[in-house]
């Protein structure tokens, strides 16, 4: 297999937490070697900015950062990049001015087979020519400018976006040259430091994923296609828009108080309607109603002897806890039949499937950092565990279904130190569904991007056609829309999926308006449904 030699271009040794963590990464790597620290010198000074901008900026971010966890806190740290360097890795400082020396040569003496820019650098292309055999790696943050990551994820939290984009780039000659190599985006944080520590991690996992795909290159594997999510160009924010910004956010806060203080809750509820299509008329539907102190939310219908029963998440907000519930409908009514799991964590997406004339149910068990797989022993409220599909992993609303050779297993793996379940998917395939070795897709994660990487629930139709239904999330707002997508293609290296247009709440015509679940089965369609009280 081949090795790699890859070199790290910094502006400086002293760096924050999330330019250690692609060092580190690199430093434990089989497949690459971390042959350089390439580190560039403090140009001489430039204009420097008004003090009311620094001073209104620095405020915010001090101000911000006690808002975050430790491990977000860290990635802003900064420390000496040589404290730890390995031995092996050399160390090469490069002049500012391209004309002062030589020691541009000596980058092209290491051999490197790439050369990965991080950080606020200027543009070097006029001297990077000849440093890499496979040229020169950037990320870029928010459309700000390839160069810069100081103001990373401010715009699209000033400016209230569902998403904030990062992109990985492989440098040319110009602007105009460079290369798109990788485009995701995320969840946009309702804090700027919050949101920029997701913007580095993102592009930190990118990076990871490259390589790897470079490394780990499997003929006919074709990554998944990329969604084009740019917003225009922007410059530096300056004091005004950092004063905007606090008072945009202090507003924000205030309604989240005045909410809370209130107790207006965003209940769920479910939804059912009878119908041999995928949709009809949600206007139409019979509503499950919660009781006061609870939401249902997630249902899956499974039809028994031509009667629906529908499976969900029954969440009490006193003990913060979600159980599985089982209700039916007959005589024009829904009618509670008892809990069917009830365990120590939380519980939810009560995904249910049959194999083998067995009605088997994989909840969401993040709470128990697992994937689990209950086999039902008397229908529809005694289950028992099967088996543990997957341990030591945070995953979320787990879908598994036959199409083709395989079994397939689909859920929503956090590798962000538990940001977010909503950006990634995640493909793994068995030639059983009680398989306790999965097999991962060459592609991971297959879907990359937060409009529809989250599952929503499944129809499979008697003919093998299968749509998976995704959330679409909102800034500030958890399960905006769904949208229905039909897989076109799904082998053990590729997988394509025609995008479904999204399905907002709207026929609610109430604030905060919330739909993130569709299933259909059995003659029967199911969803769930939000608002303001």
């Amino acid at each position: 297999m081949t090795t790699y030699r890859v070199g790290l271009l910094v502006d400086g040794t002293d760096q924050p937490g999330w330019i250690h963590d692609t060092a580190e990464w690199l430093a434990r790597s089989h497949d690459f070697d971390f042959s350089a620290l390439l580190v560039l010198e403090k140009a001489t000074a430039g204009p420097a900015p008004r003090l009311s901008a620094k001073a209104l900026f620095g405020t915010l971010s001090r101000l911000e950062s006690r808002l975050l966890p430790v491990r977000q806190r860290q990635m802003l740290t900064c420390h000496d990049m040589r404290d730890g360097l390995p031995p092996s890795t050399a160390l090469l400082t490069l002049p500012a001015d391209p004309d002062d020396g030589g020691r541009d040569d000596g980058v092209a003496a290491l051999g490197l087979d790439l050369v990965i820019m991080l950080g606020g650098l200027p543009s070097l292309r006029a001297r990077m020519a000849d440093w890499a055999r496979l040229g020169v790696w950037q990320l870029s943050y928010s459309d700000i400018a390839v160069s810069t990551s100081r103001y990373a994820g401010f715009w699209e939290v000033y400016q209230r976006a569902d998403h904030t984009t990062v992109k990985l780039w492989r440098m040319g000659g110009s602007a105009e040259e460079d290369a798109l190599l990788d485009q995701r985006s995320f969840n946009t944080e309702v804090f700027w430091l919050k949101n920029q520590t997701r913007a580095f991690s993102l592009g930190n996992f990118m990076i990871y994923d490259a390589l790897q795909a470079l490394a780990r290159a499997r003929p006919g594997a074709a990554p998944p296609g990329m969604q084009i999510m740019s917003g225009e160009r922007r410059d530096d924010p300056a004091e005004w828009d950092s004063a905007a910004y606090i008072a945009r956010q202090a507003w924000l806060m205030g309604d989240l108080i005045v909410r809370r203080v209130m107790k207006r809750n965003v209940r769920w509820r479910i939804g059912m309607f009878p119908s041999t299509r995928q949709q009809a008329v949600i206007s139409e539907a019979m509503v499950l109603q919660p009781p006061k102190g609870r939401f249902f939310a997630d249902p899956f219908v499974y039809t028994k002897d031509k009667n629906p029963y529908i499976f969900f998440e029954d969440y009490d907000f006193n003990s913060r806890k979600g159980t599985i519930s089982v209700a039916t409908y007959s005589d024009g009514a829904f009618r509670l039949l008892g809990t069917a799991l009830n365990l120590p964590y939380h519980l939810s997406f009560p995904y249910i499937f049959e194999y083998d004339g067995v009605a088997y149910m994989v909840p969401e068990t993040c709470g128990n950092r697992s994937i689990e797989l209950w086999k039902c022993t008397d229908f529809p409220l005694k289950w028992e565990l099967d088996l543990t599909l997957m341990t030591n992993i945070s995953a979320v609303d787990t879908i598994i279904f036959k199409r083709g050779e395989y079994w397939w297993l689909l859920t929503n793996i956090d590798r962000t130190d538990g940001q977010s379940h909503c950006d990634e998917l995640f493909a793994f395939f068995a030639d059983s569904p009680r398989s306790n070795h999965w097999t991962p897709h060459a592609c991971n994660p297959i879907v990359r991007n937060p409009m529809r990487a989250r599952n929503a629930g499944i129809v499979v139709s008697p003919g093998g056609e299968v749509i998976r239904c995704a959330q679409y999330q909102g800034f500030c707002h958890y399960g905006k829309g769904v949208s229905l997508n039909r897989i076109e293609e799904l082998s053990p290296s590729t997988y394509v999926e025609t995008d479904g247009e999204i399905h907002y709440a709207s026929f609610l015509r109430k604030r905060h308006a919330s739909m993130h679940h569709w299933h259909h089965q059995g003659g029967h369609t199911v969803f769930d449904f939000a608002y303001m009280e």
